[in-house]
């Protein structure tokens, strides 16, 4: 349902079809769009002679409650993670004995997810949390994406780039394709050879990922670097401080948030302040400026 507002009345959490009046900012007027950050939504407040349209079928109405039955968005949510998960079966399947792919094969997914975000942001990662033992790896990976462009989205990306890093997210753990299922799954520890059986994932997947046609090298650094770490002690070439890219570090954040928050066969999930509260105790792993940043991007979506 379309209703139109006064600036005064705009929050967070509403869904903006468009803003009219004389004021204009570049950024917000373009595209219609999903209000994830108080800065925007204060920037739309102080403007007075603005009216803007809002769509409470996809968004918080004024009274700030979701203006559509949330089991609505959740059926949408399932229907987009089955699609999405049968789209990474065929291209992981593809890569698995040897055939190629392009970004273009797993596009309809970066589309289906960024749409699911711009309609319920918690809902959609609610809705990821849970993963069966068989699913873990594609759920992991879309989990993943999502995070990276809602986060992306939050640090005020350009869209194409929201969308690289959407796809970076979706291929970053291409790596464990030829790791035996077991091992992934394992409730014990792992032993010296399974650890380094994991440890060898990013290499790998970074090495599929370079033969493929149209990879970027912002997806095939997220591939090789997500498991590096600020302090050095990451793998697997210890890289350290500024020499981890921005895009490696926002992918480090979103893989341990999600591996963390998520229902898996071996374990409870820790909840979204558990997880973020043990993420800024670490010392050296994170990039501690952004992931507060991560943390407040979650809190302006209602993820936590």
């Amino acid at each position: 349902m379309l209703k139109r507002i006064d600036a005064s009345q705009v929050r967070i959490g509403m869904f903006v079809e468009v803003i009219e009046g004389l004021w204009q900012d570049p950024l917000l007027s373009k595209r219609r769009f999903s209000l994830q950050r108080e800065i925007d939504a204060a920037k739309i407040r102080k403007c007075g002679t603005a009216t803007v349209v809002i769509n409470t079928s996809r968004g918080f109405d004024t009274n700030g409650l979701p203006g559509r039955d949330i089991e609505i968005d959740v059926r949408a949510a399932r229907e987009t993670i089955q699609k999405s998960v049968q789209v990474l079966e065929e291209v992981f399947g593809k890569l698995r004995i040897g055939d190629g792919m392009t970004v273009d094969h797993v596009a309809p997914v970066i589309s289906s997810v960024s749409k699911s975000l711009d309609q319920n942001p918690s809902v959609f990662m609610s809705v990821t949390r849970l993963k069966s033992k068989d699913e873990v790896t594609f759920l992991h990976s879309i989990s993943v994406s999502a995070l990276m462009i809602l986060f992306s989205r939050h640090l005020a990306f350009d869209e194409h780039t929201v969308q690289v890093l959407g796809t970076a997210g979706l291929l970053h753990d291409v790596g464990k394709l030829d790791i035996p299922l077991e091992v992934l799954t394992k409730e014990g520890r792992l032993d010296e050879d399974e650890i380094n059986l994991l440890r060898g994932h990013p290499e790998k997947g970074h090495e599929i990922l370079s033969r493929q046609e149209g990879m970027s090298e912002i997806i095939l650094d997220v591939c090789l670097n997500h498991h590096e770490r600020i302090d050095g002690k990451g793998y697997p070439n210890r890289l350290s401080g500024r020499a981890v890219s921005l895009h490696a570090r926002i992918a480090a954040i979103c893989d341990v948030y999600d591996a963390l928050t998520s229902v898996r066969p071996y374990k409870a999930p820790w909840s979204a302040s558990d997880a973020l509260k043990w993420m800024l105790g670490v010392e050296g792993h994170f990039d501690r400026r952004l992931l507060k940043r991560f943390a407040l991007c979650l809190s302006i979506a209602s993820v936590t």
